[in-house]
């Protein structure tokens, strides 16, 4: 079970996260350790990183606000130990998607990359039918457009 949230200008492509969700692409990604099953995993969707020629870390790959993905696993260890996050970084200020990525690092999770067509993050045409997130559609117009693209009708 994940946890999905969607910012209201994203354009989200249900069928299509169904499917990532449930066969996972190989993570290009790993984190640099090797997470307990029981810790769950969340989805990293923005590796803009990757053009500065860096990897892992520094919280990069990270999940991008605009749709955050957790498991019932991870958002269960988050609550029980999130005390322990706020205590080990400077979390006041940080936006909430990167301090949940940052926790759920701390917590060493599992870690899904499954890129989306985020623009703040390298985008992608709407008529990408590989992506299940598009973003941002701040008009209904545009929002709609998106969707009615993806859907192959103009």
């Amino acid at each position: 079970d994940f946890m999905v949230k969607v910012d209201p200008d994203t354009v989200l492509i249900p069928d299509v996260l169904k499917t990532q969700l449930a066969n996972p692409p190989k993570n290009p990604y790993p984190p640099p350790y090797t997470p307990p099953a029981s810790h769950g995993v969340m989805v990293t969707n923005c590796d803009k990183m990757a053009s500065w020629g860096a990897g892992w870390g520094a919280g990069w790959p990270m999940m991008y606000g605009s749709l955050e993905i957790i498991s019932r696993e991870a958002m269960n260890m988050y609550y029980a130990r999130l005390d322990e996050c706020k205590g080990s970084m400077p979390w006041m200020g940080m936006g909430e998607d990167a301090f949940m990525g940052l926790c759920l690092r701390h917590l060493q999770v599992g870690e899904l990359f499954i890129k989306n067509g985020d623009n703040l993050c390298g985008g992608a045409a709407c008529t990408d039918k590989t992506k299940a997130a598009f973003h941002p559609k701040k008009s209904v117009g545009e929002w709609l457009q998106c969707l009615n693209e993806n859907r192959g009708r103009q």
